[in-house]
């Protein structure tokens, strides 16, 4: 069974935090975790990556932040794999830990943006490649910086990035300490999901608990998330599906069951729709891909 890794980080010589470039056919590092920030730019390549209880698609030009001792993983897609595969898979990651800040930067004016960042990274973070060109090229420059140049770089890229508004926030709330968000309606609802989630569930039921219409529920929580109750429900049986997939040996009709779907083609469809993989696919190229690296 695949455990998530605890990665050690070492800073560069005469750093005080890591820059490097990965390049190879495909991505190699397993499910892991570290105490560090870590911010991933995707030069080249493309599949899926996870982070927390999140699944989904990148490629390149993205630009990933996430929090510390948050677990995150990529997943090339499987043409990377294939035996006259000419493709490659390239990316910048930064890893840092926060006391490369000033002491109580959150208090300070200077340091809104930073620290508004750092803390919505706490779930991790995607800013899509549209318009980063800039982004990209000052991340690209930290390579070469080195000393306080490079530190003070690191500062404005993350200013830079607490400024943009369109970004999406990665693990569900139910990944971490849902006592975060003061939301009741929400809590409620993704608590109801999060306890039910084996079981068949209908939206009658999760507002008939919250007193609530089901009309109301829908608008009410769509204006909060941007999705449907049943997207998130379905998103996060599909999240759950896939530890197990790649972190059990259960067959595939029992996973679907312990993961809420009673028919097995509509969670084979609904497993290919979200990831990109039937769920024996996924298997497979997810563990050939962490065998890989031990």
């Amino acid at each position: 069974m695949s455990k998530i890794a605890l990665e050690y980080v070492v800073p560069n010589d005469e750093s005080s935090f890591k820059v490097a470039v990965f390049e190879n056919s495909h991505f190699t590092s397993p499910l892991h975790f570290h105490p560090e920030f870590e911010l991933v730019l995707i030069l080249e390549g493309d599949g899926l990556f996870f982070c927390g209880d999140y699944v989904g698609k990148f490629k390149p030009g993205d630009i990933m932040l996430y929090g510390k001792s948050l677990p995150h993983f990529y997943l090339s897609d499987k043409r990377y794999s294939e035996v006259d595969n000419k493709l490659k898979c390239k990316s910048i990651y930064i890893q840092f830990k926060e006391n490369i800040l000033p002491f109580s930067y959150n208090e300070m004016p200077g340091f809104k943006q930073i620290t508004a960042i750092l803390k919505l990274a706490e779930k991790g973070l995607i800013f899509r490649s549209e318009n980063k060109n800039e982004l990209i090229i000052k991340i690209n420059s930290l390579i070469e910086l080195k000393g306080l140049n490079r530190i003070l770089s690191l500062y404005f890229i993350l200013n830079e990035l607490g400024e943009i508004e369109k970004h999406e926030t990665l693990a569900s709330i139910g990944y971490e300490n849902i006592n975060t968000s003061k939301d009741e309606i929400f809590l409620k609802t993704v608590n109801y999901i999060n306890n039910n989630f084996q079981s068949e569930i209908s939206l009658s039921h999760i507002a008939q608990n919250l007193n609530m219409s089901n009309s109301s529920l829908c608008r009410y929580f769509k204006r909060i998330t941007g999705k449907t109750v049943f997207d998130y429900l379905t998103e996060y049986r599909i999240s759950y599906a896939c530890k197990l997939v790649v972190n059990s040996d259960y067959r595939i009709s029992t996973i679907a069951y312990k993961s809420g779907f009673n028919n097995i083609s509509n969670f084979n469809r609904l497993f290919l729709k979200i990831t990109g993989y039937s769920p024996n696919e996924y298997r497979k190229f997810s563990k050939e891909n962490l065998e890989c690296t031990t």
